[in-house]
């Protein structure tokens, strides 16, 4: 019996001995999935940041899927990882030539000399919260939920076979221009109610036994968007719920109507550098503390 003890041992060991990582999951529509194009960034904000953006920042790795919605049930991959995680840098978004707020988040978690800390993205253009990513407690399983849990727990159990102790700390949601419209807008409110509850469970298994954070991004005052306040009051009243459900004001940031691009949609790319800042700096607090790494 000592003899058999004694060799579990080593096993024992090696399957504790992981490296700690904070996890920042991140969920959504066109804006999550990024179409900003990045092709006159180096105008808007210097060459040296342009290069730092293409370069990357290699310490901190994001694993993506994007996809579109083409019709009812109608959906189409665009632009992925292929279930890797690689360093985050422009180019990650509906295609190569796009960004979402991946960028602006790497460069501010990079600044404060946080390298422990992965993304794992799974967005849908065009997609609404009531027909795509209703949740159970709806009484519906819609497809882009059931996608991204699936997505999310792949990538979860990748990082544990990689030797982290992964640990999801936050969620960035991005979406809501889908349902600024009648008969949409409406269900708002309960509708993500029920989306943060449900990830909460289905994920409880990878936090540390606190709720990850759900960070919220208001959508913009696009004439595309005619219910837009409807939809921001709508995530207003959830963020209110929880210390841990936070909205962040993106009209108030200055990210309106016209921060948005010739199709009157996606944000010019300074401003998605921004919006990716801003998911940043509210997801920080819920982050491991670095002193105590």
């Amino acid at each position: 019996m000592l003899a058999i003890i004694l060799a579990c041992l080593p096993l024992m060991g090696c399957s504790t001995n992981k490296t700690s990582i904070d996890v920042i999951i991140m969920g959504g529509q066109s804006n999550m999935v990024g179409c900003s194009a990045y092709s006159r960034l180096s105008n808007d904000l210097g060459s040296a940041k342009y290069s730092e953006y293409t370069t990357g920042y290699k310490g901190i790795k994001i694993s993506y899927d994007c996809w579109t919605k083409n019709g009812t049930n109608d959906y189409a991959e665009q632009n992925s990882s292929n279930d890797k995680f690689v360093t985050t840098l422009l180019g990650e978004g509906n295609s190569d030539l796009t960004f979402g707020p991946e960028v602006g988040m790497a460069e501010k978690f990079s600044t404060a000399g946080n390298d422990k800390v992965v993304f794992i993205k799974y967005a849908c253009g065009a997609s609404n919260l009531l027909d795509d990513w209703a949740a159970p407690d709806s009484g519906k399983r819609t497809t882009m939920y059931a996608n991204f849990v699936a997505y999310v727990t792949a990538q979860m159990k990748l990082l544990s076979a990689q030797g982290y102790d992964p640990k999801i700390k936050a969620m960035c949601w991005m979406q809501g221009e889908g349902d600024s419209y009648p008969g949409y807008c409406e269900e708002y409110y309960q509708q993500e109610h029920y989306l943060v509850s449900d990830l909460r469970k289905e994920f409880a298994s990878y936090t540390d036994g606190t709720d990850f954070a759900f960070i919220d991004g208001g959508i913009s005052d696009s004439s595309f968007n005619p219910k837009y306040q409807t939809v921001n009051a709508a995530k207003q009243q959830v963020a209110a719920e929880s210390e841990r459900n936070i909205y962040i004001d993106t009209l108030a940031a200055g990210l309106d109507k016209n921060k948005l691009q010739e199709d009157a949609a996606h944000y010019i790319a300074p401003a998605m550098v921004t919006l990716g800042h801003l998911f940043a700096d509210a997801a920080e607090p819920f982050l491991t503390p670095l002193k105590s790494r």
